[in-house]
């Protein structure tokens, strides 16, 4: 969760909750992926099956210490969710080289249009992703003489198609149009990483920090190609997650403040393209299997209750 409520609808997803109603039997356990950035409508629509619940799993420290302020669940609940991290929902098997150095060229363009730099961007568009602040540090490097091509390979939400409008509205405002790749949706992924991979830089601007929940994070992290986000919320964000920290520590993974100005994200993805030579990709394989073993072990102490 959360699966229900998002951006035009309150109402409830109760499926847990008439189960309750019916029967005592067994335990009902929850992953919940946020909580401390919902959407209104989402929090609500999630009322009734929180209430309805035994037990609570979470992905990251910061969703869960948001989570043990809320009065909607008792203090020994509360206390006994873990923090189990997710895997991958994207992994980089396969990819094709030659496919990658077509995609550099086609990307880095010629002549006039030729990029200095291409910023890849994976991931759905909403507002805490900050599409806005992608196209407005592509301007500021144009504005400091450098060529900065964007490369979007991710769409808006499905009910929400006069947000990406705006976005190209703003793209055409801010005179970078001609800079923006937006390749919408990539199913095949295969051909998703093989795109990616021909970027120079990553830009992931979450207005929340960078956090192990963030399965566009972890998709991008698996590549060896430099990255530019923003500072975590807690020092301790990724202290479940050494392989992920390994990403974070590397000297061409920049993070910037979480209102750091288009200026700022533009001098960070400059420092971090300095450093590509240095740019690792991580192995996230294991992560799955190993998240799978905790939330076992979890259920087994959740029946003793």
């Amino acid at each position: 969760m959360p699966i229900e409520g998002w951006g035009n609808s309150v109402v409830p997803g109760s499926a847990l909750l008439a189960a309750r109603l019916m029967t005592r039997k067994g335990r009902i356990a929850i992953t919940l992926h946020e909580w401390a950035s919902l959407n209104r409508l989402r929090y609500l629509s999630m009322v009734p099956d929180i209430l309805a619940c035994d037990g609570f799993v979470f992905v990251s420290p910061q969703q869960r210490e948001s989570f043990l302020a809320t009065p909607l669940v008792g203090a020994a609940k509360k206390q006994a969710a873990p923090v189990i991290p997710i895997g991958p929902n994207i992994m980089p098997a396969q990819i094709d080289p030659e496919r990658v150095a077509a995609e550099r060229v086609k990307l880095r363009g010629r002549g006039a249009s030729e990029a200095d730099v291409v910023i890849g961007y994976f991931g759905v568009l909403y507002a805490s992703k900050r599409p806005d602040v992608l196209l407005q540090t592509v301007q500021a490097l144009h504005k400091r003489g450098v060529k900065a091509r964007l490369l979007i390979c991710g769409d808006f939400l499905w009910d929400k198609p006069k947000d990406r409008e705006a976005f190209m509205a703003l793209a055409h405002e801010l005179g970078v149009a001609a800079w923006l790749d937006f390749r919408g949706r990539i199913d095949d992924e295969g051909d998703l990483m093989a795109t990616l991979s021909a970027a120079d830089v990553f830009l992931l601007p979450f207005t929340d920090g960078i956090s192990t929940r963030r399965g566009s994070f972890q998709a991008v992290s698996q590549l060896a190609i430099p990255l530019v986000s923003t500072e975590a919320e807690r020092q301790d964000e990724f202290a479940l997650a050494p392989t992920l920290k390994a990403k974070i520590d590397n000297p061409s993974t920049i993070l910037c403040p979480v209102d750091a100005t288009p200026e700022r994200f533009a001098e960070a993805v400059l420092a971090a393209q300095a450093r590509k030579a240095e740019a690792i990709g991580v192995d996230l394989a294991g992560l799955w299997a190993e998240a799978a073993l905790a939330h076992l072990d979890f259920y087994d102490r959740l029946q003793m209750v």
